[in-house]
Order: structure tokens, then C-alpha cells, then sequence
């Protein structure tokens, strides 16, 4: 009797066991960054304002567009779960400039709703670059290799 045979193999525990309202959760993480991003492009001049304080004019431009494609294809990633973890880690540079940059300089106090929002949604990519992008997402429908199911 082979004893190795009988042996059974615990269940490996993945992101496609995460509940159902996870994924509820990153879909509207991404349709937020990605609406953030096209208001980011209707409203160029005061992003361009808040980016030329710190930095000069050239690179101004550039962050602004930079910020705006980041948002809106990294929030289509994020809200279809297509490359999950790469599209959470190209949005942290932008949130955490945000954070610490852009948001104290209005005051850090109750008012300031954008950035107790910067804080939650930086809380909410780490939280799905921990847990992973969920059962209804394209990482894990189609590039996730499926295990063999053991024989009974």
C-alpha cells in the first residue's frame, strides 16, 4: 500500500475565494480612479495649478497627463481585475503624493474631504495588493492556472 498515495493535499487558498462583495469593492475602486482620471483631464488648469506650485512649468504638463492616463487605465485594470497587482502598485506613487503633497496644503482637518478620500483609496489599494483581485476578475479567469483536481 502506497501511503504517499492517500495522502490528500490541503487546499490552496487564493484570491478567488474572496467574497463576492471584495469584488464589488475593486469594481468600484477602479470605475473611482478612473472617473477621477477623465475629471483630471476635463479640469487640466487646476491640476496644472496644484502641480506648477511645486515643480516647473515642463514637468507640470507632464505630471498632469501622466497622473490623468495613470488613473484611467490603471482604474480600468483595477475595476475588470486585468494585471490586478501592477495596476494597484502605478496608482500608489500617485496617492501617496497626494497624501502627503498636494492635500496638506489645504490643512489637515475634517473639511478637507479630498484627503481623508486619498487616504481611504490608498488604504483600499494596499488592502487588494495584500488580498489579491477577487473570483470575478480576468487574473483569475483567464491567467490563473487552474490546479488539477485529484483523483478520487
Amino acid at each position: 500500500m502506497n501511503v504517499a498515495h492517500n495522502v490528500s493535499t490541503p487546499a490552496r487558498i487564493n484570491s478567488a475565494s474572496n467574497p463576492v462583495w471584495m469584488d464589488g469593492l475593486r469594481i468600484l475602486l477602479g470605475l473611482f480612479l478612473f472617473t477621477k482620471g477623465i475629471l483630471f483631464l476635463e479640469n487640466t488648469s487646476d491640476v496644472f495649478y496644484v502641480f506648477s506650485a511645486s515643480q516647473d512649468i515642463i514637468s507640470a504638463e507632464r505630471a498632469t497627463l501622466l497622473t490623468s492616463v495613470v488613473h484611467i487605465v490603471g482604474g480600468l485594470m483595477i475595476a475588470f481585475g486585468c494585471l490586478t497587482r501592477l495596476a494597484l502598485l502605478c496608482q500608489f506613487p500617485i496617492l501617496i503624493g497626494a497624501v502627503l503633497l498636494v492635500n496638506p496644503q489645504r490643512g489637515v482637518h475634517m473639511e478637507n474631504t479630498e484627503l481623508w478620500l486619498s487616504v481611504v483609496v490608498t488604504g483600499l489599494l494596499l488592502f487588494f495588493m495584500i488580498v489579491g483581485p477577487g473570483r470575478y476578475s480576468i487574473d483569475n479567469k483567464v491567467l490563473r492556472q487552474k490546479q488539477p483536481e485529484p483523483e478520487k
